[in-house]
């Protein structure tokens, strides 16, 4: 049988948060159906990657957005009405292809995120994983960032495009249970399930060969992640600001490594502080992860679940974590994980550390029973065939973006 998968990212590689999620249901997805794959890229190397996919999937379409034409025409229609990041993943050339996909006997379409909700073709069945509810993301930019407003009004655009799609789908999947109650709350007819990220269990282990020469006898905490993401790139400032030289006034020697590529001015400005160090891209960050003292994830705005939390896990590293990021995991909080709501939490809980000894195995247990992707993406396996068996439901009025 063959499906259609329509992605805003090129599914992989599997190192950014949002590819590695689609990197993986694509290739469940593919040991199963025949894959038509849809896919926007944001650099001709992108482009090149998605073309090699073509060995497990029967068909590849990839079409590049430049940021700088897409954006002027996103912020064209945003002026009259419109969602931003709708219209900037507004393509008419999509549009062509998955009509010309469905034309084909195709069971089933699978989009990943809402945005790729528009393309879905009416009439055939169409499971919608919208990963985290985007509009919240907006919504929490209104309330910390710079003109607000203009986040705030983004958010409502989105969210009203999130209740319209959700209704549209047969099924939609988030990656928490904080999700799928704010989507339930938003759109109450919508049958909603949650599927939780995985983590390459392979990739990611405690093994005595990952160390850096460089690395060796400093005391560190490590914060990884794409730097040019705001609330990477927020969280990493304001622990480097806030919280690193409290805790160097009762641990002089202590260090923070900030990990990531394309690290933004402001973010490259910390290195100024005494005791940071921006790495920006490293080539492999399981050492950063094996020598550290502990993984930190202090975001402020946290949406579906951070890999980087559970890659921590998997390496047998504990995590202190802020409450929202604690929230996207759920309570009670996997073991090794700590919640830090203050510079005082961040300096009791470094110092437990050095008292009472983490057990490597025991993370390393819990990752492989609760975030392993075989047994997490049969929730969307499922979906699918039971969107197959089970008939169609009534599209939304189509839009235009």
């Amino acid at each position: 049988m063959e499906i259609l998968f329509l992605s805003h990212c090129v599914p992989g590689p599997p190192e950014k948060g949002e590819k590695i999620r689609a990197y993986f249901e694509l290739q469940y997805l593919a040991a199963k159906y025949r894959v038509h794959l849809a896919c926007f890229a944001r650099s001709e190397s992108e482009v090149e990657w998605a073309r090699t996919l073509t060995d497990r999937c029967a068909s590849v379409y990839v079409e590049l957005l430049r940021s700088g034409p897409g954006l002027a025409r996103a912020a064209a229609r945003f002026a009259i009405g419109n969602s931003l990041t709708a219209s900037f993943y507004s393509s008419a050339g999509m549009r062509r292809h998955a009509m010309s996909v469905a034309r084909q006997p195709i069971v089933a379409t699978v989009a990943y995120s809402s945005v790729m909700a528009q393309y879905a073709p009416s009439g055939v069945p169409l499971v919608l994983d919208m990963v985290d509810v985007d509009s919240e993301k907006w919504l929490q930019y209104g309330e910390i960032r710079r003109v607000g407003w203009l986040y705030r009004r983004e958010g409502r655009r989105i969210r009203r495009l999130e209740q319209c799609y959700a209704q549209r789908a047969d099924l939609n999947l988030v990656a928490t249970r904080n999700e799928r109650s704010i989507l339930q709350q938003e759109a109450p007819k919508a049958i909603v399930q949650y599927m939780e990220n995985g983590v390459d269990l392979d990739y990611f282990r405690p093994l005595a060969s990952w160390s850096l020469p460089e690395l060796e006898g400093r005391r560190f905490v490590v914060f990884v992640g794409a730097m040019d993401y705001y609330p990477n790139a927020d969280a990493a400032c304001r622990f480097a600001t806030r919280v690193l030289p409290v805790l160097r006034q009762t641990d002089p020697e202590l260090e923070f490594l900030i990990g990531g590529r394309n690290p933004s001015r402001t973010v490259r400005r910390c290195s100024s502080i005494a005791g940071v160090t921006v790495t920006g891209e490293v080539a492999d960050v399981r050492p950063y992860l094996a020598q550290s003292r502990a993984v930190v994830a202090p975001l402020r705005i946290a949406r579906g679940i951070q890999n980087k939390v559970l890659e921590a896990l998997a390496m047998g590293k504990p995590v202190l974590a802020s409450p929202e990021v604690c929230r996207t995991l759920a309570y009670p909080l996997p073991p090794g994980v700590q919640e830090c709501a203050s510079e005082e939490e961040y300096i009791r809980v470094l110092a437990d550390l050095d008292v009472v000894q983490v057990d490597p195995a025991g993370l390393r247990h819990y990752v492989e029973e609760r975030f392993c992707w075989q047994r997490n993406v049969q929730t969307l396996l499922q979906a699918v065939e039971n969107c197959i068996g089970g008939g169609k439901k009534t599209a939304c009025a189509s839009q235009v973006y």
